[in-house]
């Protein structure tokens, strides 16, 4: 028993010391990775960024051995290799740029750039490295030899992705949400174009309407035009058409480089069968290749093929409705393993690790065949981890269309779009709501038409996705839901509220926001009507002010912007007169929360 107990405990602490060495171990591989983000090294290695375990590991170049791991100070959202050496971008708390050596992992800096930190780019020539801010609406300019930012510029919403053209003049950002009311005609994401020489933006893109979720960017092949992958939701749709399924579809956008202008948009779905969770975009030797993370494929476009049609195309606005426009142009390659995000190049293979099962793939790039490699063959999942990958499949819904993600993209938050569904009381249409502490502040749904939102959720496989989920699937996504945290608001100072927000929270006391807005989820879990338009008896629902700075539009119908337009436009809470000063001190401490 002794020698029992004995060997146990030196194995565990081999697996320890093997670890923190850098050195993989199967110890350590019992968790999923979570594989962010995946690049080529020298010799045809393969860098992967790893969520779970907070690491860069390198992989050999058939991918069955880890050859090394490097421990990250946050969880790591992006990677890039250039030179021998490896880039990684990492957020939770602060957002930083590690540059480490490829070869050993030696950290030769570490910069912080921002909240939201994601997707470098790396301008070898120049010496600098561009990194999205996605939580700071702005894009920096990283100096490698001073290593620090050396400038910002803003650009719209969330930007979640960028590519540089082939000349080094622009740089073509990916924004990732609306940035704009949402009880309009028109609502939809734009591409920022930055002019890297004088580091400003000079330009954005307008995407056509119910461009949302803007994940993946990349140059065409001959570098004329930039190729964005995106949802395109259906909000002006009537309720019965969506009872047909036709709510998401998946979809790249077109765009210009000389002209910087928008051309069109190209559907990846078919008749009857959606090819939902679009989400990475590459090109190389005349082939598109995009992940489809909802239904576990990629799509392989000829991509000359496709110009030649497109370009063609006589009214390119009847794009987006042209399901078949990708029929004999386009070959769907179903995928070992759950969840397809980032995918990479190297030789004559795309590389694409699934998010949900640590499985990578290979997919040769002429025959099409894939191989793949189990990376974490001890895997385990917890409900929570299995409710997160319920919440982003697709291939249960009715013909493939959607998954939860769909309509609540960037981690169950909000698409900042109107929507009149079947499970929120069918009638006005109404803002889609952040899902983050859903399961502690009820009613659900903005119209309270759920009592709570493990009723909501049930209801909402059934009457958006037309699948009557398992009671036991079912808890699991209540527990990924419950287990979502607060991202720091990027108006926070030090983690702290400013001088103004302190200001502000003295305005907000004394117009007794709190009566609502009260308690530690700053509601008081009410329905109120508002204003003489509401065609629900009950009125709305009494958001949570928490992380408000991130699911804008507000109000019910998603008519103000901003936080400041909720105040200084429409007055919402404010009786009798308030000064312009107050005003801003308000918005900056609600934006804190």
């Amino acid at each position: 028993m002794w020698h029992m107990k004995t060997e146990k405990w030196r194995h565990a602490l081999l697996g320890l010391i093997v670890f923190f060495s850098g050195v993989p171990t199967l110890f350590a591989q019992s968790e999923p990775l979570f594989p962010t983000a995946v690049a080529g090294g020298e010799g045809g290695e393969l860098i992967m960024s790893e969520k779970t375990l907070r690491r860069v590991a390198v992989y050999s170049a058939d991918g069955k051995r880890c050859l090394r791991t490097y421990p990250l100070p946050e969880q790591p959202t992006g990677v890039a290799f250039d030179a021998g050496k490896i880039y990684v971008t990492t957020f939770e708390q602060r957002g930083t740029l590690e540059i480490l050596q490829a070869s050993d992992g030696r950290r030769l800096a570490s910069v912080a750039t921002g909240s939201g930190a994601c997707s470098p780019v790396v301008h070898a020539s120049a010496g600098k490295v561009y990194v999205c801010n996605q939580f700071l609406d702005e894009v920096v300019e990283v100096d490698l030899r001073k290593s620090r930012v050396a400038r910002r510029v803003k650009v719209l919403r969330e930007p979640r992705s960028a590519v540089m053209t082939a000349d080094g003049r622009y740089l073509y950002v990916a924004n990732f949400l609306p940035a704009q009311r949402a009880d309009v005609d028109y609502v939809g994401a734009c591409v920022s174009v930055i002019d890297l020489k004088n580091f400003r933006k000079v330009k954005d893109i307008r995407l056509t309407n119910g461009s949302n979720a803007l994940r993946g960017i990349c140059l065409s092949g001959n570098g004329k035009y930039v190729y964005v992958s995106h949802n395109l939701g259906r909000y002006t749709v009537p309720t019965s058409q969506l009872q047909q399924g036709w709510m998401n579809t998946s979809a790249f956008s077109i765009i210009d480089v000389a002209r910087q202008e928008y051309l069109g948009t190209v559907l990846t779905d078919e008749p009857e069968r959606g090819a939902a969770g679009i989400w990475g975009i590459a090109c190389h030797n005349d082939q598109i290749c995009i992940t489809h993370s909802g239904t576990h494929e990629v799509s392989l476009i000829n991509e000359s093929a496709m110009l030649s049609k497109f370009l063609a195309y006589p009214d390119k606005s009847r794009l987006e409705y042209d399901l078949n426009f990708l029929y004999g142009l386009r070959r769907r390659v179903p995928l070992q393993g759950n969840g397809p995000r980032a995918l990479c190049r190297v030789g004559e293979r795309w590389v694409v690790p699934t998010y949900f099962a640590d499985i990578l793939n290979f997919v040769d790039i002429r025959s099409q065949q894939v191989e793949a490699v189990n990376l974490n063959p001890g895997r385990t999942e917890s409900d929570i981890h299995k409710g997160e990958k319920y919440f982003n499949d697709a291939s249960h819904c009715f013909q493939n269309w959607q998954s939860c993600n769909g309509c609540h993209p960037g981690d169950a938050r909000t698409d900042g779009m109107n929507w009149d569904l079947m499970n929120d009381g069918v009638g006005n249409p109404k803002n889609c709501k952040s899902l983050l502490l859903s399961h502690v502040t009820p009613p659900s749904m903005i119209s309270g038409i759920r009592e709570t939102a493990e009723w909501a959720v049930r209801a909402g496989f059934k009457f958006i996705q037309f699948f009557d989920v398992s009671e036991a699937d079912a808890v699991c996504v209540d527990a990924y839901l419950k287990s979502l945290r607060p991202v720091p608001s990027p108006w926070l100072v030090n983690g702290q509220l400013s001088e103004k927000a302190k200001a502000g929270k003295e305005v907000f006391d004394r117009l007794k926001c709190g009566n609502c807005h009260s308690g530690p989820y700053y509601t008081d879990r009410k329905m109120y009507r508002i204003g003489e338009d509401v065609e629900f008896e009950k009125g709305w629902d009494t958001p949570t002010l928490c992380e408000v700075w991130r699911t804008a539009p507000y109000l019910f119908d998603g008519r103000a912007a901003t936080m400041r337009e909720v105040f200084e436009v429409y007055r919402h809470g404010i009786e009798g007169k308030v000064s312009k000063k107050d005003i801003e001190a308000l918005t900056e401490y609600v934006n804190s929360l």
